[in-house]
This record gives structure tokens, C-alpha cells and sequence, in this order.
């Protein structure tokens, strides 16, 4: 998940952060969704309600970051144009199962 704001996070930290985006990276041949999310205390970005709502230069940075973090290691990544909120939430409930699943065991009904 990003989180778009301007404060350090610490890792591990609990926070308030509504998906707006879904942006689908294929690494290494393997699909990989990154969940974007705006942190809503912080007032440059709680407003946003879906990834098209944000400045088109701050999304094409972001794809670009993605396309060039991994050149120095050789690898090409592909980045799919970002999808809405609504996309986003399967790959959440999806990454969510997986953990309980090997974490914990399972969901219990």
C-alpha cells in the first residue's frame, strides 16, 4: 500500500487511510497490485476520493517511480494505468485472506 502524505510514518504504524486507487504493476512476470490510499488527517490530500481526482503530474510520477525503481537491478517492470477505488478493494480483501490464511489460520465465520 502507498499512503500519500508528508509526514514520516514509522513502519508498523496504524493509520487512517482510505483507498482511492489501484495500480497493477507486472514484476519479474508476476502481477503485483499496489493499493493507493491518502492519509485523512492530512489536509493536501483527505479531500482526494478517487486517483483521478489527484493532479495528473503527481499520478505520472508515481507510474514513472514504479517503471524505474528496479532498473538498477535489471529488471523491467510494467505498469498499468490506475484503476478506481472500487478496483482496489478485491485486492485488499484478497491480501487480507492470504494473510489469515498463513498467519493465523484462516477467517473465522
Amino acid at each position: 500500500m502507498l499512503v500519500f502524505c508528508q509526514e514520516t510514518v514509522v513502519p508498523l504504524t496504524i493509520m487512517h487511510a482510505p483507498a482511492i486507487g489501484l495500480m497493477t504493476m507486472m514484476d519479474s512476470g508476476k502481477r503485483d497490485h499496489k493499493i493507493i490510499a491518502v492519509a485523512t488527517e492530512h489536509p493536501e490530500f483527505n479531500a482526494y476520493r478517487e486517483a483521478s481526482d489527484m493532479p495528473a503530474h503527481r499520478l505520472l510520477i508515481l507510474r514513472r517511480f514504479f517503471q524505474d525503481y528496479k532498473l538498477l537491478e535489471g529488471k523491467a517492470v510494467e505498469v498499468d494505468e490506475i484503476k478506481p477505488a472500487k478496483q482496489a478493494f478485491p485486492a485488499i480483501m484478497n491480501a487480507l485472506h492470504g494473510y489469515s490464511e498463513q498467519r493465523r489460520g484462516g477467517f473465522k465465520d
